[in-house]
């Protein structure tokens, strides 16, 4: 039986034992054959809609392993600060943002990089003063790790006076006479941020429905989001997704990875948890999530030597080792996967040394422990992820900005051990496919291009950065396929168009397996189909031809 089949396609399984096929039949959600034309037209009956792919090529719906689905709805409502090229040019967008929106009692913003700005220096409260004194601003960095704030917000927060003890795991940037510049890092940004309005459900809401549809268009179909970031405010963010669920609005699958600081919250999110369920593939809660260290872009990503390009700092560690070991413990005991935001190599081997501990006294079968990020390694680390079947969530996307600093940053010896997706591949250490949107963009093509071309998408440097760490276009694919549904242990539902897997694919513009690299960036999504039904379709999607 079927209801819908899927006939006259290019299509790229990611099954090793039938790895490309023609047609597809799906029923009640999931593929019930996948083979030539003939074979799976055999399963027609009158009631089934048979559409015709033409020849376009088709992939398992992509998976992005690591995002935040709620703040990326939430920045599309904000200043929008992304490819700035100068402290002059955030001004006076924020000026024009700040004249259409009169209503808003503060003015939010994220996406401004000061390795594009001409001197590379940060901005200071004093240029935000510029766009206003009367409202508050804070404009995160595009990593989120470092934020700007104007006199208005530091004055709201208790800060511009001076006097005030920095805040552990953060730090507030003060000039020669102790008055804050306006730079806030890590957990200090806190200190201004607990001060916006708080968001109702309804914003919650809206903010998920708008990131999961663009998500959708650009060809995910599941997304694993770090929205529920503490006790605080999560039973809202969790009655948003219920009710944008209920109400069909919810285009993505979705798997929650939960930030934790404190231990006592751990029984309370499994008591939140407990009592809000969700059907069955729909939305699912994953790992218990860690934050360890900061960014690289903003110097916060904790290392084991000092940056080459400020030697008066080795980073920001957020954690204690006791502290990761205890969270840890606790998740662990209470059958919670571990995982963790690690940039930094000292934050990697922190997250090394907690994983040995916590699967040495209670050992379990296949833990897949998880790093998000793992950008600074070593041979000895990459050794460690080997041997504690470490799973990796990297995020290609990186490299088209990160690569314009990172030798500065670290010098040339650290520079070459970072990034090393193949090297990682090879040694069979596992490895996911995410965006961390919004700090990048969540398309997830241009996350393929990078990972196949570790190029920008001017095609720069010519060969890519580190070209021996190129993956395949079909590697770039499993990774945000098989690579991420192993990450979130989905790998028997999704990741693979095969019968009994869950029938989410994308209809893509060309097959990027066969075109040059550099064009793989262009390549366009037609149609994101989940449960074998479209979710997303553009005027150059499959049409059924027969019903």
């Amino acid at each position: 039986m079927a209801e819908v089949i899927y006939i006259n396609g290019n299509i790229y399984t990611m099954d090793n034992e039938n790895p490309q096929a023609a047609a597809v039949a799906v029923n009640h959600g999931r593929f019930t054959m996948v083979g030539s034309n003939e074979q799976v037209l055999e399963l027609k009956n009158n009631s089934t809609k048979v559409v015709d792919l033409k020849g376009q090529t088709v992939i398992p719906g992509l998976n992005d392993s690591h995002m935040h689905l709620l703040g990326l709805g939430q920045a599309l409502e904000q200043v929008d600060l992304v490819g700035l090229s100068s402290r002059e040019e955030l001004i006076d967008r924020c000026q024009r943002f700040m004249a259409e929106n009169e209503e808003l009692t503060w003015i939010l913003g994220r996406g401004w990089n000061q390795a594009y700005f001409p001197d590379r220096k940060m901005p200071s409260r004093h240029d935000l003063d510029q766009i206003s004194n009367a409202r508050p601003i804070l404009l995160r960095r595009a990593c989120g790790h470092i934020a700007v704030a104007n006199s208005c917000a530091l004055e709201l927060a208790g800060l511009l006076g001076g006097g005030f003890e920095q805040p552990v795991g953060g730090h507030v940037d003060v000039d020669p006479e102790g008055i804050p510049t306006g730079i806030i890092r890590e957990r200090a940004i806190g200190l201004v941020s607990r001060h916006i309005p708080k968001a109702t459900r309804n914003d919650y809401k809206r903010y998920i429905i708008k990131g999961a549809q663009l998500s959708a268009s650009l060809g995910l179909t599941s997304v694993q989001t770090n929205d529920l970031n503490s006790i605080n405010g999560m039973e809202d963010i969790i009655g948003a997704y219920q009710e944008a669920l209920a109400e069909g609005s919810l285009a993505l699958r979705v798997n929650h990875q939960v930030l934790l600081s404190r231990p006592e919250d751990i029984e309370k999110y499994l008591a939140i948890r407990d009592a809000n369920p969700f059907p069955e593939h729909t939305v699912t809660y994953g790992p218990l999530k860690l934050m360890t260290d900061g960014s690289l872009g903003g110097r916060t990503a904790l290392m084991h030597a000092p940056y080459s390009d400020n030697p008066a700092t080795s980073g920001v560690s957020i954690m204690t080792q006791d502290e990761i070991n205890t969270m840890f413990k606790i998740g662990h005991r209470h059958g919670l996967q571990l995982s963790a935001h690690a940039i930094g190599d000292l934050a990697i081997q922190k997250l090394l040394n907690a994983f040995r501990l916590v699967l040495s006294d209670e050992p379990v079968e296949d833990a897949r422990p998880r790093i998000i990020h793992a950008q600074i390694t070593n041979p000895h680390i990459l050794e460690q992820m080997k041997e504690l079947g470490v799973v990796c969530d990297i995020q290609p996307i990186f490299v088209p900005t990160d690569m314009y600093f990172v030798e500065e940053r670290l010098g040339k010896a650290r520079a070459m051990q970072t990034y090393p997706w193949k090297t990682m591949r090879d040694m069979g250490i596992a490895i996911a496919g995410g965006s961390d949107a919004p700090v990048e963009s969540c398309n997830p093509i241009w996350g393929l291009a990078a990972a196949v071309t570790r190029q920008d998408l001017n095609d720069n440097p010519e060969n890519g950065w580190r070209p021996e760490e190129r993956l395949t276009p079909l590697a770039a694919i499993e990774l945000f396929t098989k690579g991420s549904a192993f990450a979130e242990r989905a790998e028997q539902d999704k990741g693979e168009i095969k019968a009994g897997m869950l029938a989410d694919f994308i209809v893509l513009s060309q097959d990027i397996t066969r075109i040059p690299a550099q064009e793989i960036k262009n390549t366009a999504v037609h149609a994101t189909i989940i449960n074998g039904h479209e979710v997303f379709s553009s005027s150059s999607a499959p049409q059924a031809v027969i019903s």
